[in-house]
Order: structure tokens, then sequence, then C-alpha cells
């Protein structure tokens, strides 16, 4: 099953369930959008052959939240019992957090760079079509035969 690309480090923090839910998350939103150059992007993303970190990028994503972000935001009043349990949960996640070793600092570097590579060509070469490419999710999303406009 191909599943959103995710740094390990994200993995070691967050679990699989992340990884599955992100897909189906990002699989609902493609079906329910009519634009379907940006449900291609979706459904690359999910499938681990776009990099997740374009969503930054995508007009569409970021329309997606401007519309539904209020003007301000009023925090909800968390009652005293209410924080000492948020407190005690950080704290349990604090203590079940393992440092990474050097060689997992190493790899999860130059797993960035590699990221950062990829979502940069793949944004370039959106911003030059305007967004508007078609991605055929059958194919590499980095390979210009998997385009259709």
């Amino acid at each position: 099953m191909n599943l959103p690309d995710v740094s390990a480090a994200l993995l070691r923090t967050t679990g699989d369930d992340f990884v599955s839910n992100l897909k189906k998350r990002l699989l609902a939103l493609a079906d329910a959008t009519d634009d379907q150059a940006y449900a291609s992007r979706l459904r690359l993303i999910a499938s681990g052959k776009r990099p997740l970190r374009t969503l930054l990028h995508d007009p569409q994503w970021r329309e997606s939240f401007d519309s539904r972000m209020p003007e301000t935001v009023e925090l909800p009043v968390i009652e005293p019992e209410q924080r000492r349990a948020l407190d005690e949960a950080v704290e349990q996640a604090r203590r079940r957090m393992l440092m990474p070793t050097r060689q997992e600092v190493a790899s999860d570097v130059a797993d960035v760079m590699r990221r950062a590579v990829a979502t940069r060509d793949a944004i370039s070469d959106d911003e030059r079509s305007g967004w508007q490419v078609v991605h055929d999710p059958g194919n590499d999303a980095n390979d210009p035969a998997a385009f259709k406009r």
C-alpha cells in the first residue's frame, strides 16, 4: 500500500496511524473537490509520489484554510483539572520519547535535503503551469510524460 512520503523523524513521533489517516484524509479531499488538477496533486501526495510539503505552497490548499480561518480566535477556557491532565499527558509523552541517535540525525538531515529539492522542483513545475496540470497518478510525478493538460 503506497502511503504519503513522510520523514522518519515524523514517523518516530507520530506512529503509523498518522500516515494511514493522512492518506485517507488526502483522498477524501481529492474526492470532494471539483478541481481535477488539485485532486491529482492530492492523490499523488497520498500515494507518496509527490512531496507532502508541496501542500504548503498549493494555492487550492491554502485557499481552503484561508476561507475557514476566523479573523480572531478566542482560546477556550481550560479548567484546572483539565490543565493538570493535559500537562501530565505531555509529560508522559516526553518520558516515552527517545532522543535520536547520531546516525538517525544524519539520516534525517539527508532526508530533509532530499525532500527540499523534490519539493522545490514540484512547486516550480506547478508554478510554470499555473497549477493547472492534471497528473497521472499511475506514473512518476517527476516524469514529464506523466502529465496531462
